[in-house]
């Protein structure tokens, strides 16, 4: 387990959780087509939380999306440190800060009396593994394995569902912001993996295969309990190439906007110039919240000007802490870009947006 933060990331070291951290995560998504005809998005994330190493606990939260169907199911599962940590800093904290949050009050006291909130459920143990780096949250788990641990197999299981994946890159390390550290986070991913493996429900168990996409990001932060959120979008062009874009909020007002253009061969081209114009809504039944499906992106820098659209309105997930839910899910891009050789080139591609802040 590393001790410390270091000036540069490098694998396997910082594949491991990371002690000084007091918000780690592990992120990843996946396109999948199965041999019955299946087409299929899953997103699993799973954090590491605390402030010291003795203290961490572990949440995740997966999701599986049918792409045919239109459909998304949504899982999560705490541990009982985390359930500590929340009730003994985290939420005194926040409500020290909103008072009023009569929701969040309600949390607290059920998670003072052991209760978790469905649909949440309970986990009794995690635990992370070393050499190889391995996540055990409950019966899932996510392996890493290669000289650099730069691949993993990952294990969900939930009521009649079992998935099985294995993510390969097909790319390079990607340092996000060019040095791994963009703002008060470190943060590096590989933007395109094949990936492989099984879906076993109770009809019965399909292959699968697709192109994944995965995230590594740790540091200190205390935003969320501050009201922070961000909108985040992770797209895989048609041409071979990623996007990753990211504004930070506050309330209304944004800032430390960024966008990673990942080329064919790895390289990682950064800029702060870039502007977020939503463009339409959706409010959910169930939080009231309102968020921005539909964004309007220029980048001048990468002469590109972008349309991103979730597929469809409905990909709210609850959270447990802070935030009431996210909007995560599927959304497509389209849109514009002029080369080097003033050739004007049409952009295609999809991905994952992510709207924290907004419940």
């Amino acid at each position: 387990m590393n001790e410390n933060f270091s000036e540069e990331i490098s694998l396997p070291k910082d594949t491991k959780p990371h002690r000084k951290s007091n918000i780690e995560w592990w992120y990843n998504y996946a396109f999948l087509t199965g041999d019955q005809g299946g087409q299929y998005a899953v997103m699993t994330s799973f954090f590491r939380v605390g402030e010291t190493g003795c203290s961490k606990g572990h949440y995740l939260i997966f999701t599986i999306i049918d792409l045919n169907k239109k459909t998304k199911q949504n899982f999560s599962v705490i541990d009982t440190k985390l359930k500590n940590n929340m009730t003994a800093m985290y939420l005194p904290f926040y409500l020290l800060l909103n008072p009023k949050d009569v929701r969040m009050w309600k949390l607290y006291k059920s998670l003072l009396l052991g209760r978790i909130p469905a649909p949440h459920s309970k986990i009794e143990k995690a635990s992370i593994q070393q050499n190889p780096t391995k996540l055990i949250y409950g019966d899932n788990e996510l392996t890493f394995m290669g000289e650099k641990e730069d691949s993993f197999k990952m294990h969900i299981t939930e009521k009649d569902l079992q998935i099985d994946l294995q993510f390969t890159p097909l790319k390079p390390i990607s340092l996000i912001g060019g040095d791994g550290k963009p703002d008060d986070l470190y943060y590096y991913s590989f933007t395109r993996n094949r990936v492989e493996g099984q879906f076993q429900t109770d009809r019965g168990i399909e292959n699968v295969e697709g192109v994944g996409w995965f995230d590594h990001q740790w540091g200190r932060d205390y935003g969320l309990l501050k009201g922070n959120g961000w909108d985040w979008f992770g797209l895989q062009l048609d041409d071979g190439r990623e996007l990753l874009l990211n504004q930070m909020r506050s309330g209304k007002e944004t800032f430390s906007p960024m966008a990673n253009l990942i080329e064919k061969d790895g390289s990682v081209r950064f800029t702060r110039n870039i502007s977020f114009i939503e463009i339409n809504f959706w409010r959910s039944f169930q939080t009231n919240a309102r968020y921005p499906i539909e964004w309007k992106i220029n980048i001048p820098e990468f002469s590109m000007d972008l349309h991103v659209m979730a597929l469809f309105p409905k990909q709210e997930m609850p959270i447990i802490g802070p935030l009431q839910a996210i909007w995560e899910g599927v959304c497509d891009v389209s849109g514009a870009e002029i080369t080097s050789n003033e050739v004007h080139k049409e952009i295609q591609g999809k991905g994952f947006m992510e709207l924290v802040g907004y419940a």
